[in-house]
């Protein structure tokens, strides 16, 4: 991955060539935002990327360790420190088992991520063993570190306060080199980098590349490889998808039960609704629409004919009763009017107004009828006033009949069932019903409502009315109670499994809602899961060849080639592989190496990850990482340490004096701390063998090799001198210039440039490379011995002097002090 590239603009780049529908593309990034965003996308609304947060702290810079001071943990009593060079080199911490070396790396692990692997890989025994016992007050930790450019270092300090505070009870201050203070390296933007890219590799390290699950060495490694926001994505989604598909397999079992439940309901309504929910994908609106239209029933004519009975309302006792008196009352008034003048009213108004039309057109004479009667004006007057009584005689006759067939009607009306009751209604509940009799008893008392002869009198219906239509009542009141009864029961039976299928149907639609949105889940994991392994492969194969080429340096005299290391699977079918070859025979690296070849095989893993490119810790501290290895495999640990000094901070603590014998052998260089532990826990650090120190030892023992002959003695034991001189210019120009503040590259880069002894030397005294000439004067001011070692030291590597090697190497000795 190129550093300045993100890895969501890779996650960008992918969707592009892989030509995603906008769909998928709009799941995944959601998924790479978080659960919000991602169940927002899935209710239909847009994705939104967030912006990046201008209060996020900078990326740290390079940092390396400068001391490492102890007081009354584990092994260390009284304070003691320490010191490193801040820049690349290869530094060596020796010392016997129980020395306080391991110490000083587990304190340094200790302030700065807050914890120590031996204390999670070891009993609480050992944990509780974290105070120094014999002057366990007061109990502190300071780490110097030195970003690369910065005149300050930073300090992080981490004590307790008291003999019964608890080992993570600590507390923690850090003076940054700007000056502001914070409680917890987190604050700084460390926490990430010390995860992922652990600068610490101790015992407990390596060991668990033997005693780890394949699952937990993916763990260890993956951090490196940032890819944890889209494996995160990934985890969203998966937890989506099976939220998702236990709601659908949740509404899919209510189904089936619900479908056992309705096939035992006798009710047309439940037998439909069990066909629908056969079917592999329900009619979920047909099914709305039987729970709509349930209350009516239009599906079954026994139903539509019992809530049709139901719904008739028959005239009670009293109504039918009054009905008979207006019968036998308007019978009567009219047989009283009959009996009257008023029965012939309207033929003898007709009769009167002829006379009265004649008088009128013909005028006063005798009565055309009678002959005896004149008529003329009192007639006249007089038959005026008959007609006007005739005419109301007429009227109350005609309203008396009226009345009477009104109430004729009105019990024609209460006889007539047939037009309230179908007899197709009646012999549909006949089939239904507990009591059929019930049906046959009112049909009977149906039948004698009606008269057996229609001519009967009025006086004879009213008393038929009021002999059979309480029988009739009594008998349709039965019928229909027991039919509103069937009703509800066949009701109650329907509505429990109604609300069921109500309650389902609801959730049937929301799991229809759900497939869709798993479908779409499902696209966008397979995917991720795609992109997450090229991405993978992509971001690990430098560290895999890293490891490999570690390996072929540590394996030396083994028959075991590795062939690669691979990271698999994910999830629960994480693991890491190392196949391998043995002899030529495939394998698997961890089933067939020693002891040694699995310490070896550790520091292949766990190197690359502590000097990954993007980690801002550019030191690495080793704890013990010789146990189990043979003398060649030293060899080849010693020149992969020495590969790593090149651009990294590299401390390795050691019991084993194999380790610094093989760098002094190897001539590789590098700076060698002894640690020793007197009485009372009393540390001591003190140099072991410095490169000046090195070279002035190598001087003299060529000095002292009798079977050399002179001639390639001499430019031998100059050039050794020459070398200690160049080293301790060496200490001096970086310790002065990364004190300022200069970068360790550039540093670095100016060291290079300087190629003779001259040039080193005035770079050293003068800070300037190109004042060689004023070198020499300066020289010999610490006295005319030191001009002459000094021009004897650059003369002697081109052929045999005259200088006595003795004194010279004793003057190149005094020398180096005060370039120092």
């Amino acid at each position: 991955m190129a550093p300045d590239q993100s890895l969501l603009d890779q996650v960008f780049d992918r969707l592009a060539e892989d030509n995603a529908p906008d769909d998928l593309v709009d799941l995944v990034l959601a998924a790479y935002v978080g659960d919000e965003q991602l169940a927002a996308v899935l209710g239909g609304e847009p994705v939104e990327l967030p912006t990046r947060d201008p209060s996020t702290r900078p990326r740290p810079q390079p940092l390396f360790l400068e001391s490492i001071s102890v007081a009354g943990f584990r092994g260390v009593g009284p304070q003691q420190s320490l010191r490193l060079q801040p820049h690349a080199g290869l530094t060596l911490v020796v010392g016997r088992n129980g020395s306080g070396k391991s110490s000083y790396a587990e304190a340094a692990e200790l302030a700065l991520t807050g914890d120590s692997a031996r204390w999670a890989d070891r009993n609480s025994v050992f944990k509780d063993g974290w105070r120094n016992l014999h002057c366990g007050s007061p109990c502190e930790i300071e780490v110097l570190l030195r970003a690369d450019g910065a005149a300050k270092p930073i300090r992080v300090r981490r004590w307790w306060r008291d003999d019964h505070m608890e080992a993570h009870q600590g507390v923690s201050n850090i003076l940054a080199d700007d000056g502001n203070r914070y409680g917890e390296t987190a604050e700084l933007g460390w926490q990430q980098p010390l995860e992922a890219c652990r600068p610490f590799l101790t015992a407990s390290d390596l060991a668990r590349l033997i005693t780890s699950t394949p699952s937990g060495l993916f763990d260890a490694l993956a951090p490196i490889l940032g890819l944890d926001p889209i494996i995160d994505a990934d985890k969203r989604l998966m937890r989506i998808r099976k939220d998702l598909s236990d709601q659908i397999a949740t509404v899919k079992s209510a189904r089936d039960a619900l479908r056992v439940a309705l096939a035992g309901v006798d009710d047309p309504r439940a037998q439909t609704a069990c066909a629908l929910l056969a079917k592999r994908a329900p009619d979920l609106d047909a099914l709305d629409q039987l729970l709509a239209d349930a209350g009516s029933d239009v599906s079954d004519p026994v139903a539509v004919a019992a809530r049709r009975l139901v719904a008739v309302a028959l005239p009670d006792l009293a109504y039918a009763s009054e009905v008979a008196d207006e019968l036998m009352a308007a019978a009567a008034q009219v047989a009283d009017l009959s009996a009257t003048q008023a029965g012939t009213a309207d033929q003898a108004a007709q009769l009167l107004r002829m006379a009265v039309t004649f008088h009128a057109e013909h005028g006063d004479g005798p009565c055309p009828v009678c002959g005896s009667r004149t008529l003329d004006a009192d007639w006249r007057a007089h038959a005026g006033a008959t007609l006007e009584q005739l005419q109301r005689d007429a009227v109350a006759v005609e309203e008396g009949h009226r009345r009477l067939r009104d109430a004729r009607a009105r019990v024609s009306r209460l006889l007539d069932l047939d037009r309230r009751i179908s007899t197709d209604d009646l012999e549909a509940l006949a089939g239904v019903l507990d009591q059929a009799d019930m049906v046959k008893r009112f049909r009977s008392r149906a039948d004698e409502l009606h008269p057996v002869n229609d001519q009967l009198s009025h006086d004879q219906l009213a008393g038929h009315l009021r002999a059979t239509y309480p029988a009739l009542l009594e008998a349709f009141t039965e019928l229909q109670e027991a039919t509103s009864a069937w009703l509800r029961q066949r009701h109650d039976a329907w509505r429990e499994h109604a609300v069921a299928l109500q309650d389902w149907l609801i959730r049937a639609r929301t799991a229809a809602e759900n497939e869709a949105k798993l479908k779409r889940v499902n696209a966008a994991r397979d995917w991720l899961k795609n992109a997450i392994t090229a991405l993978r492969d992509q971001r690990f194969q430098p560290f895999a060849q890293r490891s490999q080429e570690i390996w072929d340096e540590l394996r030396q005299e083994s028959n075991v080639e590795l062939s690669g290391m691979r990271l698999d699977g994910t999830n629960t079918r994480r693991k890491i592989s190392f196949p391998a070859k043995v002899d030529g025979t495939t394998t698997s690296a961890m089933a067939v190496m020693s002891q040694g070849e699995l310490q070896a095989l550790g520091l292949s893993v766990f190197l690359p990850r502590a000097c990954a490119d993007d980690s801002p810790f550019r030191f690495v501290i080793i704890d013990d990482p010789v146990q189990s290895m043979d003398p060649s495999k030293v060899d080849g640990l010693a020149q992969v340490l020495a590969g790593l000094a090149e651009t990294r901070q590299v401390v390795v603590f050691t019991h084993d004096n194999r380790l610094p014998e093989a760098v002094r052998r190897l001539r590789i260089e590098a700076t060698i701390w002894a640690v020793t532990r007197r009485d009372e826990s009393v540390v001591e650090i003190r140099k072991n063998s410095d490169p000046v120190e090195r070279y002035l030892n190598d001087a003299s023992a060529i000095l002292k090799a009798e079977e050399l002959p002179d001639n390639a003695r001499y430019p031998l034991v100059s050039g050794f001198c020459r070398s200690a001189l160049e080293a301790a210019c060496h200490e001096r120009i970086r310790r002065e210039r990364i004190a300022r503040g200069e970068r360790h590259g550039d540093v670095e880069e100016l060291i290079e440039k300087a190629l003779t002894l001259n040039q080193v030397t005035a770079l050293a005294l003068f800070g300037d490379l190109h004042r060689g000439k004023d070198v020499l004067g300066r020289i010999n001011r610490f006295g005319g011995w030191a001009g002459d070692a000094f021009q004897a030291c650059k003369q002697g590597v081109h052929g045999p002097g005259t200088f006595d090697l003795e004194v010279l190497v004793r003057d190149a000795r005094r020398l180096a002090e005060h370039l120092r």
